[in-house]
């Protein structure tokens, strides 16, 4: 089970790390490469098989910090099916709702990473 996760989040090391590459041509980029980046850097730090528990929760807590501005924009109640009809940012609820989404999923990552750290070594404290 240990190598499967370390797997699984070296994957989602690769994948995160992807989605800094990606972030450039956003306008306001460097926020979200940031989290991606420290997202990259939990995922990986946990698949080189050290604890990662305090730099997911880092990245969670300031995930979940950010998750309110778009909280308080309403952004979740932005049709799901809106979001993914096309690549285009139509309007700023398009905007807001995918940045809302995508913090969700690092948040949730995030929180998987630390549940899988704690599954491998109960006892560890990063």
């Amino acid at each position: 089970m240990s190598l499967v996760l370390r797997i699984l989040h070296g994957v989602m090391a690769g994948l995160f790390g992807f989605s800094v590459i990606i972030q450039h041509n956003d306008p306001g980029p460097l926020p979200w490469m940031a989290i991606y980046a420290a997202a990259a850097f939990s995922c990986g730090w946990f698949a080189a098989g050290r604890p990662a528990i305090r730099w997911a929760g880092i990245t969670a807590a300031i995930g979940m910090a950010w998750e309110i501005r778009y909280i308080m924009a309403g952004a979740w109640k932005t049709p799901f099916a809106d979001l993914t009809r096309e690549w285009h940012m139509t309007s700023e609820a398009i905007v807001d709702g995918r940045e809302f989404y995508a913090l969700l999923w690092i948040i949730g990552w995030m929180l998987l990473l630390i549940a899988s750290d704690r599954m491998i070594k109960p006892s560890a404290t990063s």
